[in-house]
């Protein structure tokens, strides 16, 4: 893969003890290990647990290699060889010098991706099927899911208190794709894994740490959280989410993370100005702690019909903060899900059943950025990159055009353009002047240079119709000109 950057690992979540909120295990592997389970190709395999009493001597053994560790600090860690990708079911070992024992069959080499967010990104996949039905689940097919989920940790708020050493619910663990399975993970994760895992031929690991309502400052860790001035979350306190979600799986080797979050931001003005620094925080902090540059692919949040204005009332803001969240997170890109919202007459306003559609695009995206099969340039909306003002007009110009920039009337004109600042936005007159340029009218007497498209609540046809060949909308965005 094209985007393997490793950073130092860090000690960041480390600590002197391996803290337990209940009694320390006499001996037990991570809980993010399991039979079923996909495990980072090409990576050093790191496994790891925990046990009751220090020095005590453990031992692996996975694909003919034997390592050793020692317990310190009521924990061990085992790092096994690199290994190509295998859809062979493998088996590992691991025991203490005591005669404990774990052993986890029917393990895959793949690659291992994460899903962060809210609950467009956890909601499941069995309400979606009735738009995307799935003609039969195969449990062979070559990806497997781990979900967690918000409810958990909701009402067992106990765990949410310090970062977790270990999987807090003993009932997650590696799951083969079968029906029970596949219904009650995250619709966006699942079509993602099935899509990717056929087009890659490659085994693929779904891992959801995402959690309905969640804000940044449930999903940061307590110290970013603090940072950012919160000193408590909305659900659970603040840095609730990551303590139960996200530590336990620190350490663990993966490809990358898709995520889909915003929308509680999108309940205060205060919070949605500053998304754009909030969530490139976020990932940095993550990756600091993963000790990884891991790729990150993020959704540009949908339309959510005439509802939102009543629970979502500054979505608008928060829509070009991600915009903005490009320019401040590297190795990130987003696919923009505006027109993937839930059609009238359907009864989740908030959470709309078009998770295929909105996965195929994420797949795309990811399959040209970090496997090199098709083109970036194809696979990402067309993105605005320069804007230059000469008298009474704008020109922007765009990226990832690919056949050229389109409206969805039908010809030259695109409406959803205005000029000026948030609040006092004039609608002004744009149309496709070239490929890849946009010709944006505005007085000359105007006072302004800001130029926004798609600045709105609510997305409709009729204020947000500028697309390219082949249908990728123009994500909402605010651009100065010079």
């Amino acid at each position: 893969m094209s985007s393997d950057v490793a950073l130092p690992t860090s000690d960041i979540n480390k600590s002197d003890k391996t803290e337990f909120t209940g009694e320390i295990p006499v001996f037990k592997v991570s809980g993010a290990f399991s039979s079923h389970m996909v495990l980072q190709r090409c990576k050093p395999i790191k496994v790891w647990g925990f046990a009751d009493k220090d020095g005590v001597a453990v031992t692996g053994e996975f694909c003919g290699e034997k390592v050793c560790a020692t317990v310190t600090n009521n924990r061990f860690e085992l790092v096994f060889s690199p290994h190509e990708a295998s859809d062979r079911p493998l088996t590992m070992t691991v025991c203490d010098s005591r005669g404990n024992k774990a052993e986890f069959d029917d393990v895959l080499i793949g690659d291992v991706w994460l899903i962060g967010g809210q609950s467009n990104a956890e909601l499941n996949l069995k309400p979606c099927l009735s738009v995307t039905p799935v003609e039969k689940f195969d449990e062979n097919a070559n990806f497997r899911l781990f979900m967690q989920t918000q409810y958990y940790p909701f009402t067992h708020q106990e765990f949410c208190g310090c970062p977790q050493p270990d999987i807090i619910n003993p009932e997650w663990r590696w799951k083969r794709p079968d029906e029970e399975a596949s219904v009650t993970f995250s619709a966006l994760g699942w079509f993602f894994a099935e899509k990717l895992s056929k087009d890659q031929n490659v085994p693929i690991g779904m891992i959801n740490m995402s959690a309905g309502g969640a804000c940044i400052s449930e999903l940061a860790s307590e110290e970013l959280a603090a940072e950012l001035g919160y000193d408590h979350g909305a659900n659970v306190r603040q840095g609730g989410y990551y303590n139960t979600l996200i530590n336990p799986f620190i350490g663990l080797q993966f490809s990358g993370m898709i995520f889909f979050q915003g929308e509680s931001e999108g309940i205060w003005r205060e919070r949605a100005e500053i998304y754009d620094k909030e969530l490139a925080a976020l990932v940095e902090d993550e990756r600091r702690r993963f000790g990884y540059d891991f790729p990150f692919f993020f959704v540009q949040l949908s339309d959510y019909r005439e509802e939102c204005k009543t629970y979502f009332p500054h979505l608008d803001i928060v829509r070009i903060r991600q915009f903005d969240a490009l320019k401040l997170i590297k190795n990130s890109c987003m696919t923009v899900d505006m027109d993937l919202g839930s059609p009238e007459g359907y009864p989740d306003f908030a959470h709309s059943p078009y998770k295929k559609a909105l996965a195929d695009r994420m797949c795309a995206l990811v399959s040209a950025v970090c496997y090199g099969k098709g083109s970036v340039k194809d696979a990402n909306s067309p993105m605005p990159v320069s804007a230059k003002r000469y008298g009474d007009r704008v020109e922007i110009k765009f990226d990832n055009v690919s056949g050229g920039l389109q409206s969805k009337s039908g010809g030259d004109s695109v409406e959803g353009f205005s000029y000026g600042e948030y609040g006092s936005l004039v609608p002004a007159k744009a149309e496709i002047t070239a490929p890849d340029t946009l010709t944006v009218h505005v007085p000359e007497n105007a006072g302004t240079n800001l130029i926004n498209y798609a600045f709105s609540i609510v997305i409709t046809e009729e204020n947000a119709q500028l697309i390219k060949s082949g249908g990728l909308p123009c994500p909402a965005f605010s651009i100065k000109a010079e």
